[in-house]
Protein backbone atom coordinates (compact mmCIF):
# COMPACT_ATOMS: atom_id res chain seq x y z
CA UNK A 1 0.00 0.00 0.00
CA UNK A 2 1.28 3.47 -0.81
CA UNK A 3 0.42 6.58 1.18
CA UNK A 4 -2.25 8.84 -0.31
CA UNK A 5 -2.05 12.53 -1.20
CA UNK A 6 -3.36 13.55 2.23
CA UNK A 7 -0.61 11.80 4.23
CA UNK A 8 0.81 14.20 6.82
CA UNK A 9 3.72 11.97 7.78
CA UNK A 10 5.67 9.08 6.32
CA UNK A 11 5.98 5.40 7.09
CA UNK A 12 9.64 5.95 7.91
CA UNK A 13 8.88 8.68 10.46
CA UNK A 14 6.09 6.68 12.12
CA UNK A 15 8.30 3.58 12.22
CA UNK A 16 11.16 5.51 13.82
CA UNK A 17 8.97 7.24 16.41
CA UNK A 18 6.78 4.28 17.35
CA UNK A 19 9.14 1.32 16.75
CA UNK A 20 6.95 -0.44 14.20
CA UNK A 21 8.30 -3.49 12.40
CA UNK A 22 8.39 -3.79 8.60
CA UNK A 23 5.54 -6.32 8.57
CA UNK A 24 3.23 -3.61 9.99
CA UNK A 25 3.83 -1.19 7.10
CA UNK A 26 0.51 -1.67 5.26
CA UNK A 27 -1.56 -1.29 8.44
CA UNK A 28 0.41 1.75 9.59
CA UNK A 29 0.14 3.44 6.17
CA UNK A 30 -3.63 2.85 6.31
CA UNK A 31 -3.70 4.50 9.74
CA UNK A 32 -1.57 7.43 8.53
CA UNK A 33 -4.01 8.04 5.67
CA UNK A 34 -7.05 7.71 7.94
CA UNK A 35 -5.65 10.03 10.62
CA UNK A 36 -4.50 12.55 7.99
CA UNK A 37 -8.01 12.58 6.49
CA UNK A 38 -9.39 13.15 9.99
CA UNK A 39 -7.02 16.12 10.39
CA UNK A 40 -8.34 17.55 7.10
CA UNK A 41 -11.95 17.04 8.19
CA UNK A 42 -11.49 18.62 11.62
CA UNK A 43 -9.49 21.56 10.25
CA UNK A 44 -11.91 21.97 7.30
CA UNK A 45 -8.87 22.18 5.02
CA UNK A 46 -6.65 20.14 2.77
CA UNK A 47 -3.45 20.61 4.73
CA UNK A 48 -0.88 18.92 2.49
CA UNK A 49 0.32 20.87 -0.56
CA UNK A 50 -1.19 19.83 -3.87
CA UNK A 51 -1.56 21.24 -7.35
CA UNK A 52 -4.62 23.32 -8.10
CA UNK A 53 -6.10 24.67 -11.31
CA UNK A 54 -8.83 26.96 -9.96
CA UNK A 55 -11.48 29.05 -11.62
CA UNK A 56 -12.61 31.71 -9.14
CA UNK A 57 -15.07 34.59 -9.03
CA UNK A 58 -13.78 38.15 -9.07
CA UNK A 59 -15.23 40.33 -6.30
CA UNK A 60 -14.03 43.80 -7.28
CA UNK A 61 -11.27 43.75 -4.68
CA UNK A 62 -7.49 43.95 -4.93
CA UNK A 63 -7.33 40.71 -2.92
CA UNK A 64 -8.16 37.18 -3.98
CA UNK A 65 -8.57 34.65 -1.17
CA UNK A 66 -7.52 31.12 -2.05
CA UNK A 67 -9.69 28.22 -0.86
CA UNK A 68 -6.66 26.55 0.75
CA UNK A 69 -3.57 27.98 2.39
CA UNK A 70 -0.71 28.56 2.75
CA UNK A 71 0.16 29.31 -0.86
CA UNK A 72 3.16 27.12 -1.72
CA UNK A 73 3.60 28.53 -5.23
CA UNK A 74 1.73 30.27 -8.02
CA UNK A 75 2.43 29.24 -11.60
CA UNK A 76 0.01 31.60 -13.33
CA UNK A 77 -2.95 33.92 -12.82
CA UNK A 78 -5.39 34.89 -15.57
CA UNK A 79 -8.15 37.51 -15.58
CA UNK A 80 -10.57 36.95 -18.47
CA UNK A 81 -14.28 37.79 -18.60
CA UNK A 82 -14.67 35.37 -21.55
CA UNK A 83 -13.08 32.57 -19.52
CA UNK A 84 -10.83 31.57 -22.43
CA UNK A 85 -7.75 32.22 -20.28
CA UNK A 86 -5.33 32.79 -23.13
CA UNK A 87 -1.77 34.01 -22.63
CA UNK A 88 -3.00 37.57 -23.33
CA UNK A 89 -5.05 37.44 -20.13
CA UNK A 90 -2.16 36.22 -17.96
CA UNK A 91 -0.80 38.51 -15.26
CA UNK A 92 2.91 39.13 -14.96
CA UNK A 93 4.27 38.15 -11.54
CA UNK A 94 5.32 41.79 -11.01
CA UNK A 95 1.62 42.77 -10.93
CA UNK A 96 0.80 40.99 -7.68
CA UNK A 97 2.20 39.81 -4.40
CA UNK A 98 1.57 36.57 -2.61
CA UNK A 99 0.66 36.62 1.08
CA UNK A 100 1.51 32.96 1.51
CA UNK A 101 0.44 32.24 5.10
CA UNK A 102 -2.82 34.15 4.68
CA UNK A 103 -3.63 32.42 1.37
CA UNK A 104 -4.14 35.76 -0.38
CA UNK A 105 -3.03 37.10 -3.74
CA UNK A 106 -3.02 40.90 -3.82
CA UNK A 107 -2.81 43.06 -6.93
CA UNK A 108 -0.57 46.10 -6.68
CA UNK A 109 -2.49 48.59 -8.81
CA UNK A 110 -5.71 46.98 -10.00
CA UNK A 111 -8.65 45.02 -8.67
CA UNK A 112 -9.90 41.59 -9.63
CA UNK A 113 -13.00 42.57 -11.66
CA UNK A 114 -16.37 41.26 -10.57
CA UNK A 115 -17.45 38.22 -12.49
CA UNK A 116 -18.32 34.57 -12.31
CA UNK A 117 -15.37 32.28 -12.95
CA UNK A 118 -13.39 35.10 -14.55
CA UNK A 119 -10.15 34.39 -12.69
CA UNK A 120 -7.95 31.36 -13.16
CA UNK A 121 -5.16 30.50 -10.72
CA UNK A 122 -2.71 27.65 -11.27
CA UNK A 123 -0.43 26.76 -8.40
CA UNK A 124 0.23 24.69 -5.33
CA UNK A 125 -1.67 25.31 -2.09
CA UNK A 126 -1.06 23.77 1.33
CA UNK A 127 1.95 22.84 3.42
CA UNK A 128 4.95 21.57 1.44
CA UNK A 129 6.64 20.89 4.78
CA UNK A 130 4.15 19.68 7.37
CA UNK A 131 4.46 21.71 10.61
CA UNK A 132 6.09 19.69 13.40
CA UNK A 133 3.14 19.94 15.80
CA UNK A 134 0.77 18.66 13.12
CA UNK A 135 3.03 15.78 12.11
CA UNK A 136 3.60 14.84 15.76
CA UNK A 137 -0.18 14.82 16.38
CA UNK A 138 -0.67 12.50 13.40
CA UNK A 139 2.05 10.15 14.67
CA UNK A 140 0.63 10.25 18.20
CA UNK A 141 -2.82 9.37 16.87
CA UNK A 142 -1.44 6.56 14.67
CA UNK A 143 0.18 5.01 17.76
CA UNK A 144 -2.96 5.51 19.82
CA UNK A 145 -5.19 3.86 17.22
CA UNK A 146 -2.74 1.01 16.64
CA UNK A 147 -2.76 0.20 20.38
CA UNK A 148 -6.57 0.37 20.47
CA UNK A 149 -6.89 -1.99 17.51
CA UNK A 150 -4.33 -4.44 18.89
CA UNK A 151 -6.01 -4.56 22.32
CA UNK A 152 -9.38 -5.52 20.83
CA UNK A 153 -11.13 -3.01 23.07
CA UNK A 154 -11.65 -0.26 20.57
CA UNK A 155 -13.88 2.35 22.16
CA UNK A 156 -13.79 0.86 25.66
CA UNK A 157 -11.18 1.19 28.36
CA UNK A 158 -11.29 -0.95 31.46
CA UNK A 159 -9.53 -0.06 34.67
CA UNK A 160 -9.34 -2.05 37.85
CA UNK A 161 -8.80 -0.87 41.39
CA UNK A 162 -9.30 -2.71 44.67
CA UNK A 163 -10.70 -5.76 42.88
CA UNK A 164 -13.40 -3.90 40.94
CA UNK A 165 -13.38 -3.28 37.20
CA UNK A 166 -14.68 -0.06 35.68
CA UNK A 167 -15.38 0.35 31.97
CA UNK A 168 -15.17 3.76 30.34
CA UNK A 169 -15.78 4.79 26.76
CA UNK A 170 -12.78 6.32 25.03
CA UNK A 171 -12.86 9.33 22.79
CA UNK A 172 -12.05 8.73 19.12
CA UNK A 173 -9.01 11.01 19.37
CA UNK A 174 -6.75 11.92 22.24
CA UNK A 175 -7.54 15.45 23.41
CA UNK A 176 -4.01 16.64 22.61
CA UNK A 177 -4.41 15.48 18.99
CA UNK A 178 -7.85 17.04 18.60
CA UNK A 179 -6.55 20.37 19.92
CA UNK A 180 -3.76 20.43 17.34
CA UNK A 181 -6.10 19.52 14.46
CA UNK A 182 -8.60 22.17 15.58
CA UNK A 183 -5.85 24.79 15.80
CA UNK A 184 -5.46 24.53 12.01
CA UNK A 185 -9.14 25.26 11.38
CA UNK A 186 -9.34 28.43 9.34
CA UNK A 187 -6.02 29.61 10.75
CA UNK A 188 -4.68 32.22 8.35
CA UNK A 189 -1.52 33.67 9.86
Amino acid sequence: MALGVNALTTWERAKACLSFSDDQKDAVEFLIDAVSSTANRISSRKLKARAYDLQLDGRGSDKLIMPEFPIASITSIFIDSTRAFTEDSALDSSEYRILSNEGIIQLYSETFPEGIGNIKVVGSLGYTTVPEDLEFAVIECVGYNRRRLESGTTGIRQTSANGSVTSQYELGLPLSVREVFESYRGQRI
